[in-house]
């Protein structure tokens, strides 16, 4: 995986999340974007955002060491983990206080049934991701408590955005390989034998 790393975590994320919505879930597929807030106005039709708001080296991972393939030596990959803000929205703030009782109902299943996802899918192997994910690492997903006035400014900084219902969710490592290779020769080993003397020769030596 090089630079596109962070986007195709996204997309697997959006694509879970699109797979598993349907009767079942409140969460329409249809109507599912990785998006800030503050792309989201009145008349979207959106149900939850994904906003990759926060990105951190993985020191999880540990430093790594060098790929050697052949005679191609790669440097150390960069590993990250990527904090996203999960909003729930419903069409509409509603015309009168029992519609807008309803869409609050709304906005908090749909952030439900998306925080009960990522729980039940908190590891994510490479081979079974719904969206190509070019990693042998499999993805962690976990809900971060955040505290809360770290969130509300998270919510602050987005200009003329109301606040909505949302968590936050941590997923690592994001693997960015390295573009720094270099070629070496390998060095051949050889078989080199010791024997000793035999005492016959020693005594045709004196």
């Amino acid at each position: 995986m090089t630079y596109s790393a962070i986007a195709d975590v996204s997309n697997v994320l959006l694509e879970l999340l699109k797979a598993n919505a349907g009767e079942r879930s409140p969460i329409d597929s249809n109507r599912i974007e990785v998006a800030s807030p503050a792309d989201v106005d009145s008349l979207s039709s959106v149900d939850i955002t994904l906003y990759p708001y926060q990105i951190e080296t993985d020191t999880a991972m540990g430093s790594g060491s060098r790929t050697i393939s052949g005679t191609a030596r790669q440097d150390r990959p960069l590993a990250l983990s990527v904090r996203y803000l999960v909003t729930a929205y419903a069409v509409g703030d509603g015309s009168d206080d029992g519609e807008k009782q309803t869409n609050s109902f709304k906005r908090q299943q749909r952030l439900g049934a998306a925080l009960q996802l990522f729980h039940d899918n908190s590891r994510v192997e490479p081979a079974d991701a719904p969206a190509p994910l070019g990693q042998e690492q499999p993805l962690s997903i976990s809900i971060v408590d955040e505290p809360v006035e770290e969130l509300l400014s998270l919510w602050s900084q987005l200009s003329d955005v109301s606040h909505q219902p949302s968590a936050t969710i941590e997923v690592s490592p994001v693997v960015i390989q390295s573009l720094n290779e270099s070629e070496f020769t390998r060095v051949e080993e050889h078989e080199t034998t010791v024997g000793r003397r035999s005492e016959t020769s020693d005594q045709h030596a004196k």
